[in-house]
């Protein structure tokens, strides 16, 4: 499992244009091979956690540490000045300078290889990258997930910004408008570090936004992600959050469709959606014909006089009777008598304008 000759680095030259990066860990032994192949999923396209490698080979999580980073130094050493090693640097600081000098893992390697430099895939360019000494890899944080940046005090400044958000919004209990949120931030941190240019950057908050794990966005708002507002986990949770942000009544069928629309990582069944309408009563009014509201809402939409009053304001223009009525029983089951009686009933709001036409009065 050892190499018999010392190799020397410093006359071995390796050319990308002829040799797969994976090829040329044939420099390293045996066993190290293993286990950087597994490490970096040159194989399988997917990455084995330390764990596992440990597992399997019998070596301690400091052992495949070591492993990881002495062959980072000496691929490094093999493929320094390489036209192709050095576009890829080149393209990567581009990438991370146009981004407020950082990016999540997932985000950097997918824009880097959009790139189509070379013929290198996802795993090969991180690789290449984790090598450099220019670009940093933040890969164990409790805070934040896995990215890469180039400013090595960026770890201990996005850490203030943490801590300063959760104390933030833990004070406030309430959600922000996103790029409003990105102003207060740019308005402290910036003037607090005036040296560091990139905290003028909006592109710095919203990456740093998608970095911590604590936090989330959505929809054009920031709040923490134990937060059900920003977060919404159970068909109840995300039927709230869309009726709040739509601020009108929804027939479940068109419910259950706007569930899907807005939350498309996880299917969802019509009845499904119909059954958490019918057994949380405590939040949701069934209104008639098979159309919820919210019961927090409910006063503003429940008196006949009100929906007829919205519905000659959306339309702007006299209308029928027969018209009136038909628009009023999307919302509420009545009788076609009480919203005539209504309308005779209100003439503070409404006006006869023609036999069976009214409008709003002005």
């Amino acid at each position: 499992m050892w190499f018999r000759v010392k190799m020397d680095d410093k006359k071995i030259k390796v050319n990308l244009d002829e040799t797969n990066v994976k090829d040329i860990l044939q420099y390293c032994k045996p066993k190290e091979q293993l286990v950087l192949f597994r490490k970096f999923g040159l194989t399988t396209g997917k990455e084995t956690p330390l764990q596992k490698i440990w597992e399997l080979y019998w070596l301690t999580r400091e052992r495949v540490r070591q492993i990881e980073n002495q062959w980072l130094m000496r691929f490094r050493r093999l493929i320094i000045g390489n036209d192709k090693y050095l576009k890829v640097i080149e393209e990567a600081k581009k990438i991370l300078d146009a981004n407020g000098w950082f990016l999540i893992e997932d985000d950097f390697i997918s824009k880097l290889f959009n790139k189509g430099i070379g013929k290198f895939n996802a795993q090969e360019l991180k690789m290449i990258i984790v090598s450099d000494f220019d670009i940093y890899y933040l890969k164990r944080n409790k805070r934040l997930w896995k990215w890469f940046y180039i400013d090595p005090h960026f770890e201990d400044l996005l850490t203030d910004i943490w801590k300063y958000i959760t104390h933030y919004f833990e004070k406030k209990w309430q959600a922000e408008d996103l790029y409003e949120f990105v102003d207060k931030l740019k308005n402290k941190f910036a003037t607090e570090y005036e040296e560091v240019h990139y905290l003028q950057n909006n592109l710095f908050y919203t990456n740093f936004f998608k970095s911590v794990k604590g936090i989330s966005t959505f929809y054009g708002k920031v709040w923490l992600s134990t937060f059900t507002e920003v977060n919404p986990k159970t068909i109840k949770q995300k039927v709230l959050y869309i009726l709040r942000r739509i601020n009108k009544p929804l027939h479940y069928q068109e419910m259950a469709s706007k569930v899907m629309e807005w939350f498309p990582e996880k299917p969802v069944k019509v009845n499904t959606v119909h059954n958490e309408l019918v057994k949380n009563n405590e939040f949701f009014v069934n209104m008639g014909l098979w159309i919820y509201w919210l019961k927090e809402r409910w006063f503003q939409w429940w008196s006949v006089k009100d929906i007829i009053e919205r519905v000659l304001k959306k339309m702007q223009r006299p209308m029928s009777i027969k018209e009136i009525s038909k628009e009023v029983l999307k919302e509420k089951m009545i009788s076609p008598n009480t919203i005539v009686l209504t309308l005779q009933k209100h003439k503070e709001l409404f006006e006869r304008v023609d036999k069976w036409i009214y409008q709003l009065k002005e």
